[in-house]
């Protein structure tokens, strides 16, 4: 039996898509397509996804045309990912990655938003997402929604995955940190492989969730206006039993606090 105790996906990032293999990726990659259409995002598109993951929906987003640039900082979900000429992959931070282009669409996707659990880590986010759109470009992200964090409150779970080759258990542990609108999740994993090692490991994901007053005033702090939020997939209206909220916003103004040019990641390729 081997045990550890690494960083959030850096043992994970192997299994991420078996594990999630039960997520409609090609309806998510199509609404999310949908939203920007709504709200006046040209039919070719320029977009920047930050935390891309394995570029499950990067790779979707480039089917349909689009020329993606997909930034993930961690080495072990990009070694995963399978490549697509249209997808140019960048090992960073959405928090401080610089690149050398403008864009019509930034994307954070699948909470993103909220694992940047400081006021700073926030801020320097949708810094990067203004700094990289032109004027009247879309900035699309969901988050977890306060109303529906407090009013359902996280519970332990048990997700079991297996087929011929692999077996996975995974338990979710939630540890509430209102103080600071957060919530700890420590996810233990218990993983038996073919011919292999049980492997035992933790890992703690450290999460954000926001009210729509929060991402409003973010907004306009970082020069955004709040075109639309509306529960992701479905459309619904935000409620207290809404757990991921989409946001739409439009890039109004030019965020003054920093030079996009600080080390930029030059991209030669084109549509």
């Amino acid at each position: 039996m081997s045990t550890s105790t690494p960083e959030a996906f850096e043992e994970s990032a192997r299994f991420y898509d078996f594990v999630y293999s039960d997520r409609d990726t090609n309806a998510e990659a199509e609404w999310v397509l949908g939203q920007l259409k709504k709200w006046g995002a040209p039919p070719f598109k320029r977009i920047l996804e930050m935390g891309a993951g394995t570029g499950r929906h990067a790779n979707l987003f480039a089917d349909a045309g689009n020329f993606v640039v997909a930034v993930e900082p961690s080495s072990q979900m990009i070694e995963k990912a399978s490549l697509h000429p249209k997808v140019h992959w960048v090992r960073a931070d959405a928090r401080d990655v610089r690149i050398d282009d403008a864009f019509d669409v930034v994307l954070a996707l699948f909470h993103v938003v909220s694992y940047q659990t400081s006021l700073k880590d926030i801020d320097d986010l949708f810094l990067t997402a203004n700094l990289h759109l032109s004027v009247g470009g879309i900035f699309g992200f969901d988050v977890w929604f306060t109303p529906a964090v407090l009013h359902l409150k996280p519970e332990k779970r048990t997700l079991l995955k297996e087929n011929e080759n692999i077996k996975i258990r995974r338990v979710a542990t939630p540890i509430d940190g209102l103080s600071k609108s957060g919530v700890t999740v420590v996810y233990d994993w218990t993983v038996w492989e073919k011919d292999s090692p049980v492997w035992v490991f933790s890992e703690e994901h450290h999460l954000r969730h926001f009210s729509e007053e929060e991402i409003l005033a973010l907004a306009w702090k970082h020069g955004f206006a709040v075109l639309d939020s509306k529960e992701f997939l479905t459309g619904n209206k935000p409620s207290e039993v809404t757990w991921g909220v989409y946001f739409s916003l439009r890039k109004v103004a030019r965020n003054t606090n920093q030079s996009l040019i600080s080390a930029p990641v030059k991209i030669s390729s084109s549509p």
